[in-house]
């Protein structure tokens, strides 16, 4: 009875352990964490530079294309471009022609391909032809689809310029520069922590600090710099490639150009942070040191070799590049316009007042009453002149007229009756006359007819 309760009980107690299956599968789930912890954390920490593509880039008016559209790398560094826009992208590399920048015109963009045939190499090959870009078969990416990514590794030193030749306006610029010890600052954009030979040598002969002037975008400004063994004949500006051109004369077998940049006109920022200038000599990488770092300015130390001609320093912006001034539109206020009521003057009609004209009586006459009456105040044959009766001429002059017009009726009338009986008297005889000879004449011709009988 013991020795089976202890079996039991034995049994109760080995069934509360894991088995091997579980540990193993806990085992291997520990080690599978880790390992993807592993690959976040350096995944992470990369320093390989990342491009994203903006949503709506393929839009030429959008404000902003790229994250980022200039950096420094160095060969064998990946670069990876990321393409959160709605429609497909596309890279090449090659350089824009310096003759054509001031005429680009994205609606007749013309790239030319690499001629492999030159004998000039892909970056001296030159630009004097009509197209505005000019490949270099250096960097030619697939297609990158919508929320896809395609990675390039840098090979070469130099400058890589990189643009989708669908849509030109989307284009970022690689400075491709060897390796170098940032623990020395040669390239790193950091200041020098120990006191180099060059620092020793010019805290014992303090360098004559010069002025040049430059114009940027219409504004100038001033640059501060010392010189050792050349001289700066001019300074000039490209927005373009964010960068300041030194022409200079070296007459010295290794010359030394010390420049400081008010930060408020030109820096190199990338992500918020102070970044690396680049430096040119005659196209080609130099050596610097940034010697003084403040939150106000930077300055650079450059060995200039003996030769050289131009120097390129390139940041990131210049002060006033990245700030954009909005545009506010003044509201155009619409002055109301107030019609002015006419007012028409009332037309006033003037009555018309009838005279009624007075009664007017004739000679002889007088009114009396509004009545014409016989004047009564003069005998017959006399008329009212000057309250004095007078002898009516009117009467005198009518009698007169009856009188002669009597007379001249009745002669006339006689006269006309003479005449009307001496013509009926002639008549009757002519009438006589001809039935005379009309009979004499007629019986001659009867008594001829009879003879003939």
């Amino acid at each position: 009875m013991l020795e089976k309760q202890n079996i039991d009980g034995s049994k109760s107690e080995i069934l509360h352990f894991p088995n091997v299956s579980t540990l193993m599968k806990i085992s291997l789930g520990l080690i599978l964490f880790t390992m993807i912890s592993t690959v976040l954390v350096y995944a992470q920490t990369s320093d390989d530079p990342i491009i994203q593509i903006l949503e709506n880039g393929y839009l030429e008016d959008n404000p902003q294309y790229l994250d980022n559209t200039l950096f420094s790398s160095s060969p064998g560094t990946t670069i990876t471009v990321i393409n959160n826009d709605v429609v497909s992208h596309t890279f090449v590399s090659g350089s824009d022609n310096s003759n054509r920048q001031s005429t680009i015109n994205y609606d007749t963009f013309l790239i030319c391909e690499f001629d492999p045939n030159d004998t000039q190499k892909y970056d001296t090959q030159t630009d004097d032809n009509l197209c505005d870009f000019n490949k270099d078969d250096r960097i030619i990416t697939d297609i990158i689809p919508p929320g896809e990514s395609i990675s390039f590794t840098l090979v070469d030193l130099g400058t890589y310029r990189i643009i989708d030749p669908d849509y030109p306006w989307i284009e970022f610029v690689i400075y491709s520069f060897p390796n170098s010890d940032s623990s020395n600052n040669v390239n790193s954009g950091f200041a020098v922590d120990e006191t180099t030979p060059e620092q020793t040598s010019a805290s014992k002969s303090e360098p004559i600090i010069e002025t040049l002037s430059v114009t940027v975008d219409g504004m100038p400004f001033d640059v501060n710099y010392s010189s050792t063994g050349l001289t700066v004949y001019e300074l000039e500006s490209d927005t373009d490639s964010m960068s300041l051109i030194f022409y200079v004369d070296v007459n010295d077998s290794t010359g030394k150009l010390n420049v400081t940049f008010d930060r408020t006109f030109f820096d190199s920022i990338y992500d918020g942070v102070d970044d690396q200038f680049f430096i040119l000599s005659d196209g080609d990488e130099t050596i610097f040191r940034e010697i003084e770092t403040t939150p106000d300015s930077r300055t650079l130390s450059i060995d200039v070799s003996l030769g050289t001609e131009e120097l390129e320093i390139i940041g990131s912006k210049f002060g006033f590049s990245t700030e954009i001034i909005p545009v506010i539109e003044t509201p155009v206020i619409e002055t109301p316009v107030i019609e002015t009521p006419v007012i028409e003057t009332p037309v006033i009609e003037t009555p018309v007042i009838e005279t009624i004209p007075s009664n007017e009586c004739g000679p002889g006459t007088i009114l009396e009453n509004n009545a014409c009456v016989l004047d009564q105040r003069c005998g017959p044959g006399t008329m009212l002149e000057n309250n004095v009766c007078v002898l009516d001429s009117t009467q005198t002059t009518t009698s007169t007229q009856t009188t002669t017009s009597t007379q001249t009726t009745t002669s006339t009338q006689t006269t006309t009756s003479t005449s009307s009986n001496k013509e009926m008297i002639i008549s009757f005889s002519l009438a006589f006359g001809i039935a005379g000879v009309v009979g004499i004449i007629l019986a001659l011709i009867a008594k001829a007819h009879k003879k003939k009988n």
